[in-house]
């Protein structure tokens, strides 16, 4: 046992001096060799000063049934997996992390400054106005991307937060567009633009002037001035302003190609969605041919399927849903939208089994499913009341619900919505098979058509739904995935409109 010592008295132990002190310990180490037990229970005794004060030991029983109790994470919200083709890969972090938290209660210190207060930023800004744009990207992911709950984000925190530090026009961009957003779509007003956002607005425009004039292509050319045009772009074509959004397209699709081309985008996939976001969204709403992969402009290359079999393959003994209804009319159509379809119920196959197994895909796989199907149906055409027009547009439809989500932002899809009803009216009762007109009206219903506001479409659905003898929801939603479907995105407006329609017939 060592010997009691005084406060204040210094004494040498092992090499080294101790001053015992009940305000300071300090210990001057004269050797290489490491403290002896009595030395590290002193030190330990030390550093454990006041630490336990207050607060009772829980029993190893208790501490085994807390754990045992936490909940699971909820699985739209919690990282799992990542599913790739080595299969899912789990992650511990989510469960460990419950179960440290529910076993030690926290105490959250009182906010103290802005949460951006240690930041610097390479213009003068007032904090409040660079806090919206951390706001508005909290919810992003939510109101752009249905599928946010099984997609994996890599490097968001990089590619959309940091260049806030080092970039002005970035800056003033991201400013401008959040403000935008909170000031007209969240809060239900007209489009205009107000003082505040304005400002940011004029000052961006300037500063991106100035960079492009200077033509210095490392700053030109990099992927924060890319967003920034991108952000632009997309604000230019929900205000309605087609030209200028024309403009910035057409510029991103320049310096895009001066630096090789979209394959050169490997490491900042979520930037390159974005770009090809506005340039689908621009085509659908308008009628107008897309500027990238544009067949009558460009020998641009489209990008090739992706690869999905690894990803099915996964599924192991779980069988997707029975896809059995395709089979019907895929032999009569052109190989190429043939080719389109399959790609697509393949992705669909992936995101529901994603969905089942709390797994994640990549964004990549999200990029290559959106970009290889969604150009390729932008450039085919087929005779207006074609069974094969209606699939492409079904497909054109069913892809914007899923990868695009503008309507979510105030844009609507005017020219696809025009084309498509117009086709499935012409369509009529010559459709190959009820159920694919069951398909093709529902598809319409939750993405691009009101049916509220289309008596002929309507009773076009319900006359269907009687002739497919649909008297459950559970029966329609068989139906709907003999097709393709992601039940996460359509399940529940397709259920309100299946019993709309069925109130409707009942009567």
């Amino acid at each position: 046992m060592a010997a009691t010592r005084t406060a204040g008295e210094a004494f040498r132990y092992d090499d080294k001096f101790i001053i015992n002190d009940p305000r300071n310990h300090f210990i001057v180490s004269t050797n290489t060799e490491k403290p002896g037990p009595e030395l590290r229970k002193f030190i330990r005794s030390h550093v454990m000063l006041g630490k336990n004060r207050g607060k009772t030991r829980s029993t190893g029983k208790k501490r085994r049934e807390t754990i045992e109790n936490v909940p699971l994470p909820d699985p739209h919200t919690s990282p799992i997996g990542t599913l790739d083709e080595d299969g899912p890969t789990p992650s511990s972090t989510v469960a460990s992390t419950a179960a440290s938290q529910s076993i030690l209660p926290l105490t959250v210190p009182r906010k103290f400054g802005s949460d951006i207060s240690p930041m610097r930023f390479p213009d003068a800004v007032e904090p409040g106005t660079v806090e919206v744009v951390l706001k508005f990207s909290s919810i992003a992911k939510h109101i752009l991307f249905p599928l946010e709950p099984c997609v994996f984000f890599e490097r968001k925190a990089e590619t959309w937060i940091e260049p806030l530090t080092f970039d002005p026009v970035f800056l003033h961009t991201m400013i401008f567009t959040s403000q935008s957003y909170f000031d007209v779509v969240a809060a239900g007003r007209t489009l205009a633009t107000t003082k505040v956002a304005l400002h940011h607005f004029v000052k961006a425009l300037k500063l991106l002037r100035e960079r492009i004039s200077r033509d210095e292509d490392r700053v030109t050319l990099s992927d924060t001035t890319l967003a920034a045009i991108m952000a632009l772009a997309g604000h230019a074509l929900l205000t309605g302003d087609y030209r200028l959004a024309m403009n910035h397209v057409e510029g991103l699709h320049k310096i895009i190609s001066l630096r090789g081309g979209v394959t050169t985008f490997q490491s900042n996939p979520k930037l390159l969605i974005e770009v090809l976001r506005c340039d689908i969204g621009m085509a659908l709403h308008r009628g107008s041919q897309p500027v990238f992969f544009n067949q009558s402009t460009s020998n641009e290359p489209f990008l090739p399927y992706p690869d999905l079999m690894p990803l099915l393959k996964l599924r192991g003994p779980v069988a997707a849903a029975s896809q059995s209804n395709s089979t019907v009319f895929l032999d009569d159509v052109n190989g190429e939208l043939s080719s389109v379809w399959n790609t697509m119920s393949e992705f669909c196959s992936v995101v529901n089994f994603a969905v089942e197994s709390v797994q994640f895909i990549s964004i990549n796989t999200y990029l290559e499913t959106m970009a290889s199907l969604m150009y390729r149906l932008l450039n085919m055409r087929f005779e207006s009341s074609s069974v094969s027009e209606a699939i492409r547009l079904g497909l054109l439809a069913f892809s914007t619900s899923v990868f695009l989500q503008w309507g979510s932002l105030g844009l609507s899809y005017t020219n696809l919505t025009s084309e498509y009803r117009g086709c499935l009216v012409r369509l009529g009762s010559s459709c190959a098979t009820s159920q694919l007109m069951i398909w093709l009206l529902m598809v319409g219903a939750v993405s691009v058509v009101d049916i509220d506001d289309d008596a002929s479409l309507k009773s076009l659905f319900i006359t269907n739904i009687g002739f497919g003898d649909m008297k459950s929801w559970d029966g329609m939603q068989d139906l709907l995935n003999s097709f393709m479907w992601i039940g996460l995105v359509h399940d529940k407006a397709a259920k309100r409109v299946f019993d709309q329609l069925r109130n409707i017939s009942a009567r």
